[in-house]
């Protein structure tokens, strides 16, 4: 079995108060986006292996596909076997883009048909909360208000063709340690995540474009000058808007016109270890052309 693990981006993050289980609560706006990880997945007697010609990926239980089948494992240890999983990374550690948290998500879908469990998405969600935030709404993908963890899901529809250049500077950033940043030196000037989508969902993208927010960027952009003159680079190339993915690295330039994208990608690929023209997807979009792209 052959799937695409689909990348996001967040149209919005805010991060709110930390929880007592250790994690933060968010506010955020997921949106799947044509950039995608390729897995395989062969059924064996027991054993989880991940294979992958990438040596910076972990193979153990640092990988969270791993984690993920394993999972599976101990959920339904009479009906899940062993799994390997070859996977062809495309989506850039570090880079706040979900590509650990894509491929486990499509390690979950692949154990569910392979193994025929029969289970809804409702399940699969439930199940990819254990393994990370992300997970969840990767399982589906579109567009969706994340809240809680990010895993408690609202979804929104995407009626208009966008794109987006997504442009990963030379640097890979921890999650954690931009969270214990962020922890240090809060901003208290958040908008209302409410008044982003009520724009998102009713003007068009020079309205709302501007108004895209990534709270991380008050450490990142301090700290990884390489991202915010990225960032700077796709508004005077013509994006509508442009912000940080995630806990970055990577900076996101937003338009309508493919073209326009193109060209921009191309302008600042000197400046990135990747810079890729995609599409807004309106779930885990299948094609392999999705991935044939990057190519």
């Amino acid at each position: 079995m052959e799937l695409w693990a689909t990348a996001k981006i967040n149209l919005f993050l805010s991060v709110l108060d930390r929880r007592p289980d250790g994690y933060h609560n968010i506010q955020t706006v997921y949106q799947s986006v044509g950039l995608a990880d390729r897995l395989q997945f062969e059924v064996l007697p027991a054993e989880i292996i991940l294979e992958c010609p990438d040596n910076d990926v972990p193979k153990g239980k640092g990988n969270l596909a791993v984690r993920a089948a394993d999972l599976m494992q101990r959920s339904y240890p009479d009906r899940v076997r062993g799994l390997r999983i070859t996977l062809e990374k495309r989506i850039p550690m570090g880079s706040g883009l979900g590509g650990g948290s894509a491929d486990a998500a499509a390690t979950l879908r692949a154990c569910n048909a392979l193994f025929e469990l029969r289970l809804s998405a409702t399940e699969l969600r439930a199940l990819g909360s254990q393994v990370g935030m992300d997970v969840p709404f990767l399982i589906e993908g579109g567009r969706a208000i994340g809240r809680d963890r990010g895993d408690r899901l609202e979804s929104l529809a995407v009626r208009q063709q966008l794109w987006a250049v997504v442009a990963v500077p030379p640097v890979a950033i921890s999650t954690r340690w931009a969270y214990e940043q962020l922890d240090q030196r809060r901003s208290p000037d958040v908008p209302l995540l409410e008044s982003f989508v009520d724009h998102l969902e009713n003007r068009p993208l020079n309205d709302w474009a501007p108004m895209c927010f990534n709270q991380f960027e008050t450490v990142i952009f301090s700290s990884h000058l390489r991202a915010r003159v990225l960032r700077d680079r796709l508004l005077q190339q013509g994006c509508q808007g442009a912000f940080l993915s995630g806990s970055g690295a990577a900076v996101v330039g937003l338009t309508d016109d493919p073209e326009r994208a193109a060209r921009v990608a191309q302008e600042v690929n000197r400046w990135c270890r990747l810079a890729a023209a995609v599409p807004f997807l309106t779930g885990t979009d299948p094609d392999p052309q999705v991935g044939e792209r990057l190519a």
